[in-house]
């Protein structure tokens, strides 16, 4: 019965007019497109899972200002970590969706007695302004992937290193009193 059911889809007719009203977005809710040329580019494909959550939460926020906010949208630190995401992780995740060209930001300042946060803007949307998207993931190729990887590969290393040191001058300091 199922293969029927989808039978005068496939021949088109009056059903085109169905599968339109399926295949479409939905009437009712907000929603954010992802062309295929996107999703299959170097450059969303190394995402890795937090930059992702980065930009889809940045997504999330462009839907709830009803797609008219793009280039002023505001997500805290806190707000990124409700949705997933270690809050000492953000600002690498952040950096990381800047650099392979998903994400503009444009950075807050911190002041004595207050702060203005980030605002960010999704590079392949239209903007708030009226301006067109930038698109900045399409210049994305596999150097710059390569560039990203042993960018992270160094920051990991010297992360481990200074780890190992403190480790070594603890242990030192125990066997001296020892």
């Amino acid at each position: 019965m199922g293969a029927d059911r989808h039978e005068g889809a496939r021949k088109g007719g009056a059903k085109v007019v169905i599968r339109r009203k399926y295949n479409g977005p939905p009437k009712d809710e907000p929603w954010l497109w992802l062309t295929r040329e996107l999703i299959n580019s170097e450059a969303f494909r190394a995402l890795s899972g937090n930059a992702m959550k980065i930009v889809m939460r940045v997504g999330e926020e462009h839907m709830a200002h009803g797609g008219t906010d793009n280039g002023k949208l505001l997500v805290t630190h806190k707000q990124f970590a409700a949705y997933g995401i270690r809050l000492a992780s953000v600002a690498e995740a952040i950096r990381e969706a800047e650099f392979f060209g998903f994400l503009a930001v444009d950075r807050g300042m911190a002041y004595k007695g207050g702060h203005e946060p980030n605002l960010y803007r999704l590079t392949w949307l239209g903007c708030h302004n009226g301006f067109a998207p930038t698109n900045q993931w399409k210049g994305i190729g596999d150097q710059h992937v390569k560039v990203w990887r042993e960018r992270r590969a160094v920051k990991v290393l010297g992360k481990k290193n200074r780890l190992s040191r403190s480790r070594e001058t603890t242990s030192t300091v125990i066997q001296l009193r020892g």
